[in-house]
């Protein structure tokens, strides 16, 4: 199952919303109050009205909400009705226990109907303002007008595992918790010594049970780079509602999980979560298979922004693995999806007193906008991202950056073989950052050397000084993850000053023209001169015969940049 779309109209901030969800991971970002987890509440209304939210009446045909507390609070006296529908795209294999329903019991006599592998599954809902509810169904172009019919319909997705919730905020609800009338308080000593017997073999079987699923959990926690082993274990058996209790191993020893800090409970559930949602998923049984949606609320909750990094990650990749929507809410940039920035959806509210419009709007962040969420995340002005745009989208986990295109293009060519056992590593990629003032740009630096599992830096060593201090702020080490490159000799403080001189002497001699204009040249001429004489100097660098003598200094460089990533 898979949420296509969301239309809502007068429901809380949502006065006239379209949400377009597209990917397996989608992450809703925006300030505070911006309606997010209006949006999440929007979704949970059609498809598990009883979770978590006042119910009036008892028929699950009601509306699960009181128009008077849910809708637009600047129009409660125009009584205009409430409407929320979610277009879901259901699947004949991975949703079989929806579409067996339409096949053999809502549509069984139905002579003209037909259906294909793929379908898409409209729920609307209108409450008026006399809480007077009415719901909308279509599969496909069909509408089910039998009233009877979507009320089974509404029956069939709201008893299915269609929709799993966690929210990070509030992850120890627990309805039952308090409840001290164990039923044990009201069995003779002599049965109940009967039934610990009978419970200690049942416990057995339990464990049994749960060794798979304790095995699965481990296997996804070992996504994280702090290693951790799962126990399950059942307290036994609770007459009333039985439960696990859920262990980390540390240094071969059970630790509750209760007793971890709440990052590691968070994330911890969190992949139990999508756990279940792959057991459900890959159900033998047809009238049980179904794809859940997984939606957490703030996944960022109690952690450290290098395991956000990581995090966002882990889940991104489970969501495309495990073909399983993950839709989250956040205010981290480490969480928004880096492989398919189209996924990402920001929620923008005018909440000042004096607004015109209170209401929360879908900011447009596609093509050249995509950077958007990212920018509200990091709260910086979008231009401050520069060069650093391409970057924040790269797979690879070992990033180099340097000053320039021709410093890029310098380090690709120490990249190829000829360099042998000299060479920059292959799986180090490498950005420039246009100028060594973007440096100092301390929140986008400290965001991207986090995000990745390691970056190194380089900086001209002409300008060292103007940039030392912001690096070292961030947590580069000079000379460890961050290295001044060139020669302390005036005119060799640069990544040119490592070429051999008899390279400068040959380009004096081919091009003294050149030579004359970076001499003498001002302004915008000089700079168009002395960027052609880089490039100049590379190419016949890269034409001479390679040899240690003359490649010594760079080799030296590389080594250094080598044994940084390792």
């Amino acid at each position: 199952m898979f949420i296509k779309r969301l239309t809502a109209q007068n429901y809380r901030t949502l006065e006239n919303v379209d949400v377009e969800f597209t990917g397996y991971y989608t992450a809703i970002s925006g300030k505070n109050n911006a309606g997010k987890s209006n949006i999440i509440k929007a979704i949970r209304t059609i498809l598990n009205p009883n979770t978590h939210f006042r119910f009036r009446g008892n028929s699950i045909y009601g509306s699960g909400f009181d128009w008077k507390d849910e809708i637009t609070s600047w129009k409660k006296d125009s009584k205009e009705d409430i409407f929320v529908e979610i277009e879901l795209e259901i699947h004949k294999d991975c949703d079989s226990s929806i579409f067996k329903f339409f096949t053999e019991f809502i549509f069984k006599d139905s002579s003209d109907f037909t259906i294909s592998e793929v379908e898409i599954l409209k729920i609307g809902h209108t409450l008026t303002s006399k809480n007077e509810g009415k719901y909308s169904i279509f599969l496909g172009e069909r509408e089910v007008s039998d009233d009877f019919q979507r009320r089974e319909i509404l029956k069939r997705v709201r008893s299915t595992e269609c929709l799993i919730f966690h929210n990070s905020t509030n992850f120890d609800f627990n309805p039952f918790e308090g409840n001290m009338d164990r039923i044990s308080n009201f069995i003779s000593t002599s049965d109940l010594d009967s039934i610990n017997r009978k419970k200690e073999e049942l416990v057995k079987i339990i464990q049994r049970s749960l060794k798979n699923h304790q095995t699965e959990l481990t296997k996804l926690l070992g996504n994280l780079e702090d290693k951790y082993e799962v126990s399950f274990s059942t307290p036994g058996l609770n007459f009333e509602r039985e439960s696990i209790d859920i262990a980390l191993k540390e240094k071969g020893a059970d630790v509750s999980l209760d007793d971890w800090g709440s990052g590691t409970r968070n994330r911890t559930m969190i992949f139990l979560s999508i756990l279940n949602a792959k057991r459900t998923q890959q159900s033998s049984l047809d009238s049980d298979r179904i794809s859940p949606i997984v939606v957490i609320e703030e996944p960022e909750c109690f952690l450290h922004p290098q395991a956000q990094a990581e995090f966002g990650r882990i889940l991104q990749d489970l969501a495309n693995q495990l073909k399983i929507q993950i839709i989250t809410t956040t205010h981290s940039p480490y969480l928004l999806s880096f492989k398919s920035p189209d996924s990402n959806i920001l929620i923008n509210r005018n909440t000042k007193p004096k607004s015109k419009d209170s209401s929360s709007h879908v900011i447009d962040t596609h093509t050249d906008k995509w950077y958007e969420p990212f920018a509200v995340a990091l709260g910086i002005n979008p231009a401050d991202f520069g060069p650093m745009k391409d970057l924040i989208f790269s797979d690879h986990s070992k990033i180099l950056l340097v000053e320039g295109i021709i410093d890029k293009d310098y380090f690709e060519f120490f990249q190829t073989d000829i360099h042998r056992d000299n060479a920059l590593s292959q799986d180090i990629e490498i950005y420039h950052y246009d100028g060594a003032d973007n440096v100092k740009n301390n929140i986008l630096m400290n965001f991207i050397r986090k995000k990745f599992s390691k970056v190194v830096l380089t900086v001209d060593l002409d300008r060292l000084n103007d940039v030392k201090k912001a690096a070292t702020t961030i947590g580069f080490k000079e000379n460890i993850d961050f290295f001044p490159i060139g020669k302390d000799e005036s005119g060799k403080k640069c990544i040119e000053g490592l070429i051999p001189p008899f390279v400068y002497t040959s380009i004096a001699g081919e091009k003294p023209d050149l030579i004359r204009r970076v001499s003498f040249s001002t302004g915008q001429e000089l700079k168009s001169a002395k960027n052609e004489l880089k490039r100049e100097l590379l190419n016949k660098f890269k034409s001479v015969p390679v040899k240690v003598q003359s490649h010594s200094d760079f080799y030296t460089l590389i080594n250094k940049i080598n044994k940084a990533f390792k």
